[in-house]
């Protein structure tokens, strides 16, 4: 047989069991094998796969602050009704003191001592809120919506040597708060106090101020704001996420509270 003979049959050989093949729809080719699991799984829905990435913090959803967020939580807690409130507790108390001694008794030296917790409010506020952008943290106070008394006093009083990262809310230690509060006292030592009361330690000393009325605010809104003051046990904490499938919550834990995805 000639070589253009046998390259004929070869052809017909191949082409036609092809042929034969496709018109029968292709069934007698195997399907590629396939695990049992992901053949069963069924398609997973986008809403789902948002709720198992859900934080909670607090009994709340954690949403990620924004720029504009953050901006309005800074100027709320330099210059609004909480800043307000914190300078008026101050001022009180140095004004029942006579602390500086060096501005007097008089409405000149009341209005010195209120002027100066304003500006020690205010440099607080912008320190907090520049470390804040620079470290990426989230210093907003959020109350523990829920919980029971111990809980909402330890939430008020980790927030002082607390942050929050700004994508996925779980808590860490940071010294941005504790310097803040430091850097009002001492800064206004160093430019308006009079001159024998400006000593570094004397703005050390001072900062106590800051600590406890930025803490009775935190607890004012855990304890007065809140009305919720105990664990409910019929309700779990983590509600949100309870439709989505058990795979699918099983990632550990983003704090310590006993409670899977919830953060104290």
């Amino acid at each position: 047989m000639s070589v253009l003979a046998k390259s004929w049959c070869v052809l017909v050989l191949v082409l036609v069991p092809a042929g034969a093949l496709a018109q029968s729809g292709g069934a007698a080719v195997p399907d590629a094998p396939v695990p049992q699991g992901l053949r069963q799984r069924p398609p997973r829905d986008p809403n789902e796969v948002q709720l198992a990435r859900e934080v909670m913090v607090n009994g709340r959803p954690y949403t990620p602050p924004t720029h504009h967020e953050l901006l309005v939580d800074y100027l709320k807690e330099s210059y609004g009704l909480p800043a307000l409130e914190r300078t008026t507790v101050r001022w009180a108390y140095n004004q029942a003191l006579g602390q500086p001694k060096g501005w007097g008794e008089d409405a000149a030296g009341t209005a010195q001592r209120f002027a100066s917790n304003m500006g020690i409010t205010a440099i607080t506020g912008n320190v907090r809120y520049g470390m804040e952008e620079v470290f990426h943290e989230d210093l907003r106070y959020i109350p523990c919506h829920g919980c029971n008394l111990k809980h909402k006093v330890e939430n008020a009083l980790l927030a002082e040597i607390t942050a929050r990262h700004d994508r996925d809310g779980h808590r860490f230690f940071t010294l941005t708060p504790t310097i803040a509060d430091f850097s009002g006292p001492i800064i206004a030592r160093a430019l308006w106090y009079p001159a024998n009361e400006n000593s570094l330690y004397g703005g050390f000393i001072s900062s106590r101020t800051v600590f406890a009325t930025r803490i009775g605010t935190h607890l004012f809104q855990e304890i007065v704001l809140e009305r919720r003051h105990h664990d409910d046990p019929e309700r779990p904490r983590a509600a949100v996420v309870a439709p989505v499938a058990p795979a699918a919550v099983a990632a550990p834990a983003v704090g310590g509270g006993g409670n899977p995805g919830v953060e104290y």
